[in-house]
């Protein structure tokens, strides 16, 4: 997972939009989430979060 969200840092722009860095880091950080715990689910109230803290949350589960 690490290495594809380096990945994409590296290749995008500087002038991407936050909602584009949020679709890119989801479907990574998602997709690894659910592999590695089958029963694992987004958070509830995350359609409803501002792009901003869908982004900070993505990044604090990168460190993880």
């Amino acid at each position: 997972m690490k290495m594809f969200l380096a990945l994409g840092d590296l290749t995008s722009n500087e002038n991407a939009t936050i909602q584009s860095k949020v679709e890119y880091k989801q479907k990574i950080v998602f997709a690894t989430m659910k592999n590695l715990i089958p029963d694992w689910q987004p958070p509830s109230n995350w359609d409803i979060l501002t792009d901003e803290d869908k982004l900070e949350i993505l990044q604090k589960l990168e460190k993880v």
